[in-house]
């Protein structure tokens, strides 16, 4: 897994261990990946900033702050899935 990847990933980890996750920390990120793992990672990334912009809110509503670590699981499982695909394509590509 690349390091763009990678820390994106442990952000999102961060996250779904009960962390929380500040809109400066995710200025900080950059990731470039290509098809289906960059979508994913934007959507990740898209949902990390509504989870860091909403802090205040789930705080007050413990069903929201479940619903947006859920959203943020989907998009770890996602991202997994995307890697795991990219990684089988490489994989035949080379072996080819």
């Amino acid at each position: 897994m690349n390091r763009d990847v990678k820390e994106i990933v442990g952000v999102l980890m961060h996250a779904l261990d009960g962390g929380e996750v500040s809109q400066d920390q995710l200025t900080e990120l950059s990731f470039e990946a290509d098809g289906e793992l960059q979508r994913a990672l934007n959507e990740a990334y898209i949902k990390l900033l509504e989870f860091a912009h909403d802090r205040e809110l789930r705080f007050k509503n413990r069903a929201l702050d479940r619903d947006a670590r859920s959203a943020l699981q989907t998009c770890l499982d996602r991202i997994v899935f995307a890697w795991d695909q990219e990684s089988r394509m490489r994989s035949l590509n080379s072996s080819a």
